[in-house]
């Protein structure tokens, strides 16, 4: 079942916090983003429950960018909460949690191990390949367009298969 991408941005922060690194809003919008087409391609189900949109620096999860909008490129120094992603957040929301299956925790973690000491406009650029599913949305004009699950599904598993040769 998917999770909101508060929920599944936290599961970073957590990991984050374990390993000493701070996180800014544009790599957690990179991880999750990651996270969730690895999720596609390996897992058969999409990770998050929200659309993925085509912004100038890659994928966005809108979301999540209202939830964090306010850290700028500052690093994030707390859980999200449920009710950030409103226009009246408050400080007594609890933390953006929910129950993740533990081969998408795994999942989780091989993203982390894979990118989480990437610099935001590293993962940026990630996202930002010719034939990825952000440019076909983005380089047609359709600035904010949804990149569609179907796209972003066939990207990683052709990523997968191009590791594979």
């Amino acid at each position: 079942m998917p999770h909101s991408s508060l929920a599944v941005a936290n599961e970073f922060l957590d990991r984050g916090h374990l390993h000493a690194r701070s996180l800014t809003h544009m790599q957690l919008q990179k991880l999750v983003y990651l996270a969730h087409g690895w999720n596609l391609a390996i897992l058969a189900q999409p990770l998050i429950e929200e659309h993925v949109e085509a912004w100038e620096f890659g994928p966005v999860v809108r979301n999540l960018y209202d939830a964090l909008r306010d850290y700028g490129r500052r690093p994030i120094t707390r859980l999200i909460r449920w009710g950030d992603d409103t226009p009246f957040p408050s400080d007594d929301g609890a933390p953006a949690r929910e129950p993740i299956a533990p081969e998408e925790k795994r999942l989780i973690d091989r993203v982390w191990d894979l990118y989480g000491g990437f610099e935001a406009f590293k993962l940026s650029a990630l996202t930002h390949a010719d034939d990825s599913p952000w440019s076909a949305v983005y380089a047609k004009g359709k600035k904010n367009g949804v990149i569609a699950n179907e796209s972003i599904r066939q990207y990683f598993a052709h990523l997968i298969t191009r590791k594979a040769a």
